[in-house]
């Protein structure tokens, strides 16, 4: 018999559309705005505005800090890359004053890595307002890139080809959700779940994801729950709820220091 049992909590912001605001600020590669229910680690992008008809993308953005207080966000800036083609040429547009920022773009799609099928299905039917990407997609990503053990960057690189804004994680008996073009972990929901088995690399309906001769990703993924739990910890290191989850499960405390990078 299985069991099921989760408590997820509504955030709406999660879910909503894009969250858009004018640059206040710009200094090199960063930029001020002030907007409501900004996260660290949101992704999204910076557009210009040439006329009534014309705008473009001109950078990524992070959100990087925020401050309750006043409402004043930090965006780290970078080159933006979801519309990468080399045979044409590119703008050398540096952002300013009065560009937009859209972020938590492409929210209302995920994808879910989850143990197995019953998992997989009890979660996307508790969490609404989402159109899900069926993992098959990404572990046929995965199959083409020769990764069977999926790496933050598949994940980075799949969500920004496939405008996936947020990444769901079923591990140790919690659901952690991501923004999946920068990995940061925006919210943690206990989940507990009793099954027979795990599927690994993921629940996925593809029999076998093909495995490069040799690199990173190319091994196969023997243990699910320490995996996930573990790439997630080592993306999110100033996490301190990911730190007490992460103490309570592994027992090798000289790793655990190094993987948050804290001195005894």
């Amino acid at each position: 018999m299985r069991i099921w049992l989760t408590t997820l909590i509504a955030c709406g912001v999660l879910n909503a559309s894009s969250i858009t605001a004018p640059l206040l600020e710009v200094e090199k590669n960063r930029a001020t705005i002030v907007a409501e229910n900004l996260r660290e680690g949101m992704s999204g992008f910076i557009i210009r505005q040439f006329d009534a008809a014309h705008s473009t993308i001109i950078a990524n953005a992070r959100v990087e800090k925020t401050n309750a207080a006043n409402g004043r966000a930090i965006l780290k800036l970078s080159e933006y890359d979801g519309l990468r083609q080399n045979s044409l040429p590119s703008g050398n547009w540096v952002p300013k004053i009065s560009d937009m920022a859209v972020l938590a773009s492409d929210y209302e799609r995920a994808l879910l890595i989850a143990p197995n099928e019953d998992a997989y299905d009890a979660i996307t039917k508790s969490i609404s307002g989402i159109e899900w990407i069926h993992p098959d997609n990404y572990a046929s990503y995965l199959s083409y890139e020769g990764h069977p053990t999926p790496l933050v960057e598949d994940f980075k690189r799949y969500c920004t080809a496939n405008s996936v804004g947020l990444l769901y994680i079923q591990s140790a008996q919690t659901l952690f959700t991501l923004d999946c073009k920068s990995f940061t972990l925006l919210q943690s929901t206990p989940s507990l779940h009793a099954s027979e088995k795990e599927q690994t690399p993921f629940y996925t309906r593809i029999p076998t994801i093909r495995a490069a001769w040799w690199g990173e990703g190319s091994s196969r993924l023997e243990s699910y729950d320490p995996y996930y739990l573990d790439v997630i910890a080592l993306n999110n290191a100033q996490n301190k709820e990911l730190y007490e989850l992460y103490k309570a499960k592994f027992s090798d405390k000289s790793a655990l220091l190094r993987h948050f990078q804290i001195k005894e």
